[in-house]
């Protein structure tokens, strides 16, 4: 049965202490997969697949279904289960059946906006503000966005798949068009439709690289608002870390596909209008109960001095305590993906043994005319993991 998402970003007051089970079944599957326990992985995969309906603790992101199930993709190619075709087809149309659903809300905070803006002189508009943040963090955010919403490590699996397991040129071809425009200088991705159509058997290696990056509080000073010397703070996505520049593969370099950051920035960055909008009403609305003047200036010890209690304390010290009041983002993510991916490509060795750089030899199984070697490294220094995925 087919399940329905709710797209909707969910803004958080105070910090979420209790674990999410979506979070722990997508930490689980990444983690049994690289132990090369691919029948566990998928478990844990759809055991996450369950939680995103009944998830109260946790708002799902839209890459991360998608990167589920190009994982629950890779388990079943690992385990030798017959899903793989329809876990990767399912990925990429999850990729086009992905809409932002957040105006409704983003209509309900301007109104609030209003009616705290409104106890306040010489506020500036709502629009102002946002076009004014937003261009400061195009500026000084460490990740940039993608400028369409293609996760091109799962469209390149779909068509490598498709092409070389289901023969389907057509999908094949197409995807890889797409892929190309995302990693124009990957000269496997330019040649892989050839490598398809051959009768030749082929090693694809995919070298999934470093660490991805953890969200963060960006904070800013926005000069709208500096009159108010109110900060802001959004959620952003911080640069991940790679553990190697390349694999080498018999002399052939593993080449850039994807950059994950990327990819969950292009995800966050649908949402930055409704964050900005979230913190800023968060703030002013702040402002407008702490009645509307600095904290600290003679002005508000004055005006709050003889007023009435909020919250049941003084006029100053509730005034004080509001605009102390933090705005908590929930900063957690999926901290087990890669902070890149790469590939390349060789014919099949007559030996079967594939020798890749900083792992040694991988022995292809004698019953995989093409398969996909895939190799994990979190850092330098650490040992790689590595598993097999039969094509064909």
């Amino acid at each position: 049965m087919e399940r329905k998402f709710s797209l909707l970003f969910v803004f958080v007051l105070t910090a979420c202490a209790t674990k999410s089970p979506y979070l722990q079944g997508l930490e689980c599957g990444t983690d049994q997969l690289w132990k090369d326990h691919p029948v566990q992985s998928v478990e844990c995969f759809d055991a996450a697949e369950t939680a995103m309906d009944t998830e109260s603790n946790y708002v799902v992101k839209d890459y991360e279904k998608v990167m589920l199930k190009t994982y629950q993709g890779v388990g079943f190619m690992a385990g030798g289960g017959d899903f793989a075709a329809q876990s990767f087809r399912r990925a990429y149309a999850l990729q086009t059946q992905i809409v932002q659903e957040n105006s409704a809300d983003i209509a309900k905070q301007q109104e609030e906006f209003k009616k705290s803006a409104r106890k306040i002189p010489g506020m500036p508009g709502l629009n102002e503000i946002v076009n004014e943040i937003n261009a400061e963090m195009d500026m000084g955010s460490q990740v940039l966005a993608m400028r369409d919403y293609v996760n091109p490590y799962t469209t390149w699996l779909s068509a490598i798949y498709d092409g070389v397991a289901s023969r389907d040129f057509s999908n094949a071809e197409n995807f890889l068009r797409r892929v190309a425009t995302f990693a124009p200088d990957n000269k496997f991705v330019r040649t892989d439709m050839d490598a398809i159509r051959s009768k030749k058997e082929h090693v694809w290696i995919v070298f999934e690289n470093g660490i991805v990056g953890r969200l963060y509080e960006h904070y800013m000073a926005p000069r709208a608002l500096q009159a108010w010397n109110i900060n802001l703070t959004v959620p952003d996505q911080a640069r991940g870390t790679v553990a190697l520049p390349y694999l080498e593969i018999d002399g052939i370099k593993t080449e850039f596909l994807a950059d994950v950051d990327s990819i969950v920035k292009t995800d966050l960055i649908k949402y930055r209008t409704e964050h900005i909008i979230s913190s800023v009403v968060f703030e002013v609305g702040k402002l407008a109960a702490a009645g509307g003047v600095i904290v600290g200036s003679a002005v508000a010890a004055n005006k709050n001095r003889n007023a009435p209690g909020l919250f049941m304390m003084g006029g100053y010290l509730a005034t004080k305590a509001i605009m102390s009041v933090r705005k908590n983002w929930d900063l957690r993510s999926w901290d087990s993906l890669p902070a890149e991916i790469q590939v390349a490509r060789i014919e099949m060795p007559q030996s079967r043994e594939v020798k890749i750089s900083n792992v040694g030899n991988v022995k292809i199984p004698t019953e995989a005319r093409n398969a996909i070697v895939f190799v994990r490294i979190l850092t330098q220094n650490s040992t790689p993991a590595v598993i097999i995925g039969k094509l064909n």
